[in-house]
């Protein structure tokens, strides 16, 4: 999409383009893959950045170096966070990463039909959906930690949070999701 749109810009803004794309090009690779940890989609992602910076050309021609700097760096951010939030959702509402169910490999230990793995299930179910219920930002620190794998020292910088605050946070979370179920489950004895 970027190349199809660089061909239909006249030669100044074409020129204007080429030289913004040197210049932030490595930055943009650096940036998105420390923000998404994916290589997969990085090439993909630096093109919507570009698609998006040459769709606001006429802005960004106006800027000073500093403040097309801080554009450029904005929207590079703005790109990688969508994607990030995009990539959340598709995961909240799946659990399969590489065809395979994460729900289930948990119970694969457990024999069929057992009570021990009808609990199991009863508490993974329950457990989504507390999450579920929480705050965007206590699901995604869960995310990143659970099922990401993430260093405290990653999503410190993820949130923009010192990375002694990470563990407080997730102790937070933690909680919260333990209330919500406990909630369920008294509400659902109640009934």
């Amino acid at each position: 999409m970027f190349l199809f749109l660089m061909a239909q810009l006249d030669d100044n803004d074409r020129e204007f383009m080429l030289k913004i794309y040197k210049n932030y090009y490595s930055y943009a690779r650096k940036t998105i893959y420390n923000l998404t940890h994916n290589n997969d989609n990085i090439e993909d992602l630096i093109d919507d950045v570009f698609v998006k910076l040459i769709e606001k050309i006429s802005v960004i021609r106006t800027l000073s170096s500093c403040k097309l700097t801080s554009y450029v760096v904005s929207t590079v951010r703005s790109v990688s966070i969508n994607y990030i939030k995009h990539r959340n959702v598709e995961n909240k509402y799946t659990f399969y990463s590489d065809d395979i169910d994460l729900a289930e490999g948990m119970l694969n230990n457990i024999e069929d039909d057992s009570e021990e793995r009808l609990i199991r299930e009863d508490e993974i179910e329950s457990l989504s959906d507390a999450v579920s219920k929480l705050p965007q930002n206590q699901q995604d620190l869960l995310y990143f930690k659970y099922i990401l794998e993430m260093s405290d020292e990653d999503i410190a910088e993820k949130f923009g949070i010192g990375s002694d605050s990470v563990r407080q946070y997730l102790t937070r979370a933690r909680r919260n999701a333990k209330k919500l179920m406990k909630k369920e489950t008294s509400n659902y004895a109640g009934q």
